[in-house]
């Protein structure tokens, strides 16, 4: 895995991982074997989740850390998302974007969650232990992007 690029400011990080998306598209190489579409979907994922852990995540009183990592392979491109949040039951608020769906009048946004699943393979949210003796733990998101695989059809919305 390429060595992670690091964000420590929540109010530029955004701005910075769009310029890195730039450089990423123009540096061809970077993202095969992804085409031009599956690219969008990568950066709309990746984007997804670093905004939400700017408007959302709670960093305590640590200095907030957020790594993104991209590693390209034959078919598909891993992306690893990590952070120092102190993180969030990521299964209650699926099931709240689930349940929201259904609403009589479904709400404008909170629905990030499905689209991260429908777009990406292999989503998974968890704990990290990056140093054991000092005891510090990260969030982990991780998850593929397909270059076969066109996702709009799966979009529960």
């Amino acid at each position: 895995m390429p060595k992670p690029i690091q964000f420590r400011n929540l109010g530029t990080v955004v701005d910075e991982l769009h310029g890195l998306f730039e450089e990423w598209e123009h540096s061809e190489a970077a993202l095969l074997p992804l085409d031009e579409f599956s690219v969008q979907v990568m950066k709309l994922a990746v984007h997804e989740w670093v905004a939400n852990l700017v408007q959302h995540a709670d960093f305590g009183d640590q200095s907030p850390l957020i790594q993104v990592a991209i590693q390209p392979g034959e078919q598909r491109v891993h992306c690893v998302i990590e952070d120092n949040s102190l993180g969030f039951d990521f299964d209650l608020q699926l099931v709240e974007q689930r349940e929201s769906v259904e609403a009589p009048v479904p709400p404008d946004r909170g629905r990030g969650l499905l689209m991260m699943i429908a777009c990406t393979e292999d989503l998974r949210y968890h704990q990290a232990m990056v140093d054991a003796q000092a005891g510090r733990q990260r969030y982990r998101l991780e998850f593929s992007i397909s270059a076969l695989r066109k996702p709009w059809l799966d979009i529960p919305f």
